[in-house]
């Protein structure tokens, strides 16, 4: 329980600023609570929607020295909020709407519904920038040929054994960016969207591939023994890419930045409490089907961000999506005996 403590005084905290906030835009009881309701929910679909965040990281966290896991909340947590949460949104509409970063951040607390706008208006960027790059983290669990435990064994002992083609989930990806920007209909940037795809899928070669790299060269390994800041980096960049359809999903819920930051963050600070309790009480152990389940979530939610372009996908299907998944692979963990 120890490791949930700075996440309820960071809960309490913003919930405190959120009835400020509210209360600033309405000055009344009502106004207050509207903030403090803004927060909780937001708080609450950042947290539900990120199990398998929370186990993907559990996963990466074991390789890492105990300085470095601690670091993943002292460090981490700041990234997390200021720079993924807040930083990134206000350089998005920068970038979209031609502003310095100054302008655009007073836009957010001046005129936080044109903001809005303008950052919804770059969601088929972001859906494919971050669809990609957790297609690709998917598609290389399953498409590898290293891999030895199976969940659904029908479906996953044939896919590793493709991994051999070591530029297939490469392949795979640029297939799928290629299809659904001919689908695109009017309204729609199929070449932006290309280009952002692609980009997620550079993020991810140069990211991953070339930790990889360094982590195999003789000097490198020394530098990033026991996980180091390369990977410490990576586990940044992999939670930037998780939280971009919470980032957009959030602004249905409230146009002020700063509430968004805050349920988040909250959130985010609950998701990566949990990592930690994970790996505190080695939880997974027996579990050997629940990390299956957690990049089967991500598979579906990379797809459905990508396919978030062509139609309407409810926020709720994408917590649902994670909840049946992670939750059919622990029952499955659960009636089996644990693989030694």
């Amino acid at each position: 329980m120890r490791q949930f403590y700075a996440a309820f005084v960071l809960a309490a905290l913003a919930l405190c600023v959120g009835a400020v906030l509210g209360y600033g835009h309405t000055p009344s009881l009502y106004g207050a609570l509207m903030g403090v309701e803004g927060v909780a929910i937001l708080a609450l679909m950042e947290t539900a929607e990120s199990m398998d965040n929370a186990i993907v990281d559990y996963g990466i966290l074991k390789t890492m020295s105990p300085r470095w896991q601690k670091r993943y909340i002292s460090w981490g947590m700041p990234i997390s909020v200021l720079g993924m949460r807040f930083l990134f949104p206000v350089l998005l509409v920068a970038l979209v709407a031609g502003l310095s970063p100054w302008q655009a951040a007073r836009l957010a607390v001046m005129e936080p519904q044109r903001y809005a706008s303008i950052m919804l208006g770059a969601k088929d960027m972001i859906s494919a920038f971050g669809g990609a790059f957790l297609l690709l983290i998917a598609l290389n669990y399953f498409l590898d040929d290293d891999k030895t435990h199976h969940w659904l064994s029908w479906l996953e002992r044939p896919a590793a054994r493709l991994g051999g083609v070591s530029a297939l989930p490469v392949g795979v990806t640029l297939a799928v960016l290629m299809l659904v920007s001919r689908l695109m209909g009017p309204g729609h940037d199929p070449m932006a969207f290309l280009f952002w795809g692609c980009g997620g899928v550079a993020a991810y070669i140069l990211g991953k591939e070339t930790l990889v790299w360094l982590i195999g060269e003789p000097g490198a390994s020394r530098m990033a023994a026991g996980g180091g800041l390369l990977t410490f980096l990576y586990l940044e960049f992999i939670d930037a890419s998780f939280s971009f359809d919470g980032v957009i999903s959030a602004f249905a819920i409230t146009t002020d930045p700063v509430v968004i930051a805050l349920g988040l963050g909250v959130g985010a600070m609950f998701v990566r409490s949990m990592t930690l309790s994970m790996l505190k009480t080695n939880a997974l152990a027996e579990y050997v089907y629940v990390e299956h389940g957690a990049f089967y979530t991500i598979f579906i939610l990379s797809l459905l961000m990508l396919v978030s372009v062509l139609v309407e996908v409810p926020e709720w299907v994408t917590g649902l999506v994670g909840i049946l998944l992670i939750g059919g692979a622990f029952l499955a963990s659960a009636v089996r005996r644990p693989v030694k």
